[in-house]
């Protein structure tokens, strides 16, 4: 299945100057909605206060990790990779990184315990069945969503790829900062920073 085409960019250039903001803004939800002081008592509100940001994070975090999202790392990483016209080095070389740091595992393609595939799809039920649609198979699936112990356990795997996503958006925000990123659809012997349209 391949990326949609409602709201696609219109270009890889474009998707890495939508990719940065986003990013960005996820970053700073992360910092402003950090607990704080220390453990929380199970049954208090400030434990339910955090499993609730813990799930909204998850669900801000989804349109990075998922496959064909328009910002995913796996089409950020592509992106970079074509619009790299200068073949800079700090740019290839963070771009690898990113690929090597962003698993097949964040995704689910490939559970590395048992149960993990089933661990992530029961997670997905509680986004899809109650934070970001109202799929009714999902919600009647996500009972188990009052058991936040296992859901956090979950959402901590997910927010591994939170490296990744760091580690993507430092190298966007470099290689715009120095016009180092240009449309793969710019002759080759283009000189000079990428067109404002492209």
């Amino acid at each position: 299945m391949g990326e949609g085409k409602r709201g696609k960019p219109a270009g890889e250039l474009e998707r890495l100057r939508i990719f940065e903001p986003l990013a960005t803004e996820y970053f700073r939800m992360v910092e402003l909605f950090k607990p704080g002081g220390g453990d929380a008592a199970p049954d208090s509100v400030e434990a339910e206060r955090r499993h609730w940001v813990e799930l909204f994070r998850a669900a801000l975090l989804r349109k990075f990790i998922v496959r064909d999202e328009h910002v995913s790392l796996k089409l950020v990483v592509r992106a970079l990779r074509l619009c790299n016209y200068s073949g800079d080095r700090n740019v290839a070389e963070g771009t690898e990184e990113v690929a090597r740091l962003f698993t097949a595992e964040m995704v689910g393609d490939r559970p590395v315990l048992p149960g993990a595939a089933e661990e992530r799809e029961l997670f997905d039920d509680v986004l899809y069945g109650r934070l970001l649609h109202g799929d009714a198979d999902r919600f009647h699936r996500s009972g188990w969503a009052r058991d936040y112990a296992r859901l956090s356990a979950v959402a901590a795997g997910r927010f591994d790829a939170e490296r990744a996503l760091r580690k993507a958006l430092e190298v966007v925000r470099y290689g715009l900062a120095h016009e180092l990123l240009r449309s793969p659809d710019v002759p080759a012997g283009h000189t000079g920073p990428p067109e404002a349209g492209s």
